[in-house]
């Protein structure tokens, strides 16, 4: 899948070798040896973060943390961008997909405490968002929900006393429907809770990076958010009392600038878009 650099414990020596990636386990392949890490050892997984012992060899790198035995051991994995990035997205979903989740949603909407029950549920990442699809086995009846990673204003790591036992508590701020909303997720394995941390950061940090740069005019930004509110069967038009030459050369705007899908309507706002729409509901709030 990959070549890589692999460090087994404190050093880094380049070793140019492949990379496989299963269910269960990620396989490091070289000329003289392989070495197969179980995806329940991984206690981290660091994207972007360049170590400095091997900078020099690739742009971009994925450092995993895993346990050999008692030790903590790290294999930095190199290569181009995209590569990386897909590949640790695999990492990723391998690490935490299908793991028992304890969620409270909403937990707050606004500044308000929800005395909403807990609810034990799956979870499954997509690069868009955190999917909860609730638990059969258990006999799960509410229905499945989503975070749109899009939609995050702000997350932190707490603890707090669940069943007598200390757990951390990822608190993520969202907005949904218009509205600020906090949810908080929950998992046994500290381990787990790293990784879904780490995940979140990551594609905060990606999207909220593609349009850091990114300058709208009023008159633009008040298109997209009326695409974001309206659905296809809304003349947009009418709605923002525009011309069609306006309204024309607004979604050209926003289609460059990588906000929405299409600059022909009908059309969806991309991840870029939805967290534009976001900040500025969140504005509005505040």
């Amino acid at each position: 899948m990959a070549n890589f650099v692999a460090g087994g414990d404190a050093t880094f020596d380049p070793v140019k070798g492949r990379v496989l990636m299963s269910e269960h386990r990620l396989i490091l392949v070289t000329s003289k040896a392989k070495t197969v890490v179980p995806v329940t050892s991984i206690f981290d997984i660091a994207v972007g973060q360049v170590p400095p012992e091997v900078e020099e060899f690739f742009d971009y790198t994925v450092m995993v943390g895993y346990i050999v035995g008692n030790r903590r051991r790290t294999t930095v994995i190199g290569g181009d961008r995209e590569t990386i990035e897909k590949f640790s997205l695999l990492l990723f979903r391998a690490a935490l997909n299908g793991s028992t989740t304890l969620v409270k949603h909403p937990a707050k909407v606004g500044g308000r405490v929800m005395d909403t029950p807990k609810r034990e549920t799956g979870l499954h990442l997509d690069y868009e968002s955190v999917v909860f699809p609730g638990n059969d086995v258990l006999g799960e009846s509410d229905e499945p929900f989503e975070i749109d990673l899009a939609s995050v204003i702000f997350f932190e790591v707490i603890e707090r006393t669940i069943d007598d036992e200390k757990r951390l508590v990822l608190s993520v701020q969202h907005v949904e429907n218009g509205q600020t909303v906090t949810t908080e997720i929950s998992m046994g394995s500290r381990r787990k809770m790293n990784i879904l941390g780490r995940y979140l950061r990551l594609i905060y940090h990606w999207i909220k990076s593609d349009v850091r740069d990114v300058e709208i005019e009023e008159e633009t930004l008040e298109v997209l958010v009326g695409l974001y509110s309206t659905g296809p069967e809304i003349d947009i038009a009418s709605l923002l009392d525009l011309e069609e030459d306006e309204l024309e050369h607004r979604l050209a705007e926003l289609f460059d600038d990588d906000l929405i899908t299409d600059e022909e309507l009908p059309c969806d706002l991309t991840p870029q878009g939805r967290f534009v729409v976001n900040e500025e509901i969140e504005d509005v709030n505040v």
